[in-house]
């Protein structure tokens, strides 16, 4: 199970869109998401200890399960929606993720919400979201990414188990974040040596990125680990000694590595998981560049 939870971890980090330019709806005023409201409170469900689950809708279909994942970039939805929808397909594309490249496609879906959030003219990608359903154990409709999530304030709530959107004032520990090719990056420090990590709330574990020829410094390992090579994933667990987020401190925290594959195109050294870390609640706040937590 461990193995499989990871395996999702790599699948989702970092989704990154490689595909025609013309795909893209950016430059297009009939394209561009209107946001109508971004007040009020949505209950999820937390599959497997991290994964957001929402309730919404896209188009004329209700009750769809949405994955909410600060980790990835651009929504996509299930080939099966597509098809109930008749989306026509807009060009064909590739899901470059750290567990490789996913065949996807590009569409236009009408509407969507997601509780008080309404957008319209959304530019999405259609792909096999089976992979997730089998991890998670539900159905997964959409995986909503943060063309969508950062277009309002939000506040995650772990023990209430509910996101908020709107403004809402920080909570304890307040880091300055930043967008990096689509992708939430803050900084922080992994005994005393700064790193970049990507917010990832889709994401099982907190996981440091390595090359082939790097050691693994900041973590203690089993002795005798062989490295892994290009492509594969390394499944045993190592702790990490000291990591400091903002003021807050994370000590001895289980932790994987993986390689950063090029395809990937992930600036960052590691991604955290909050609810890995034991966060309770979390605030994004991409307009002003800062995100904050309370533990």
């Amino acid at each position: 199970m461990l193995s499989r939870r990871f395996f999702l971890t790599l699948l989702l980090a970092g989704l990154v869109i490689a595909g025609p330019s013309q795909a893209s709806g950016a430059d297009r005023p009939d394209l561009v998401p209107a946001l109508r409201d971004t007040t009020g409170s949505l209950p999820f469900d937390l599959h497997q200890g991290y994964g957001i689950v929402v309730r919404g809708s896209a188009g004329s279909l209700n009750d769809l399960n949405f994955f909410l994942d600060t980790g990835t970039i651009h929504s996509t939805f299930d080939s099966r929606i597509a098809s109930e929808l008749s989306l026509r397909d807009q060009a064909p594309a590739g899901l470059a993720t750290l567990g490789g490249r996913v065949q996807a496609e590009s569409a236009i879906l009408p509407s969507l919400s997601i509780g008080s959030v309404h957008l319209s003219s959304l530019h999405i990608f259609t792909a096999d979201l089976s992979p997730f359903e089998k991890v998670l154990f539900v159905r997964i409709d959409a995986i909503i990414g943060m063309d969508v999530l950062g277009l309002s304030p939000f506040v995650i709530d772990y023990t209430a188990r509910a996101i908020r959107f709107g403004a809402s004032s920080a909570l304890p520990n307040s880091i300055p974040l930043r967008l990096d090719q689509g992708l939430a990056v803050f900084d922080a420090e992994i005994d005393n040596r700064p790193v970049h990590l990507l917010l990832d709330t889709g994401a099982s574990s907190f996981v440091l990125f390595k090359t082939d020829s790097q050691s693994d410094s900041g973590a203690d390992h089993p002795a005798g680990r062989t490295p892994v090579s290009s492509g594969e994933i390394e499944r045993k667990q190592v702790l990490l000694r000291d990591l400091k987020v903002g003021h807050a401190e994370f000590r001895q925290e289980p932790t994987r590595t993986a390689l950063n594959p090029k395809p990937s195109r992930i600036d960052a050294d590691g991604l955290m998981s909050p609810a890995a870390l034991g966060i309770s609640q979390l605030s994004v706040n991409l307009a002003k560049g800062v995100w904050s937590f309370s533990r």
